[in-house]
């Protein structure tokens, strides 16, 4: 194993740095909804300071016989006018599923990203952005994991079976005994 600081290293940005923009949360405000035409304002902030204030319009079939994704706003710094177009998968037992189709690569996606500097959204690989973990040593890993854990935990509906909340409990358990049994291997290299 290398010592401290080694690793991958690059230039590229990761999504940790990134305005990501899933579409999973956008259903959540309500849009893309078939032969309706929805607008929000969506933010995003890092550290306390407003990185990005998009309107997206969701167009599907309202207006436009290709449903699409249009975000107007600053990200950045700069000024964005964006359109990303938008695919729909019917499934198995009825509804639909929505996906982005990315301008770079042209495949269906999920998530969206923009990286500093730029001023339009594309795919994760039609950026090609890093994801953060990728970059994070097995202590910061952990750290990212014991959050999650316990932010998906605290998100847990009531009515949450006990085994499943209990696996939840164990993963996090888990994680932070790791954390202790590493501070305590480099106490005894400091001693």
């Amino acid at each position: 194993m290398g010592g401290y600081g080694s690793g991958r290293r690059s230039s590229r940005p990761t999504t940790d740095e990134c305005i990501t923009l899933s579409l999973s949360h956008l259903k959540q405000l309500g849009m893309p909804r078939r032969d309706c035409l929805s607008r929000r304002v969506v933010t995003w902030s890092r550290r306390g300071q407003k990185t990005a204030e998009l309107t997206v319009v969701a167009d599907a079939y309202y207006l436009e016989p290709q449903p699409f994704l249009k975000f107007t706003g600053y990200a950045h710094g700069q000024r964005v006018d964006c359109t990303v177009a938008l695919t729909c998968v019917p499934m198995p037992f009825g509804g639909e599923r929505w996906y982005a189709l990315c301008p770079m690569t042209g495949r269906k996606c999920t998530t969206l990203v923009m990286p500093p500097g730029r001023t339009r959204f594309a795919s994760v690989k039609g950026w090609d952005v890093a994801y953060g973990s990728q970059r994070e040593c097995e202590i910061h890993r952990a750290h990212r994991a014991i959050y999650n854990g316990q932010t998906r935990l605290k998100a847990l509906s009531k009515y949450t079976r006990k085994p499943t909340r209990q696996r939840l409990k164990d993963k996090i358990m888990s994680r932070q005994l790791f954390l202790w049994e590493q501070t305590d291997r480099i106490a005894s290299m400091l001693v």
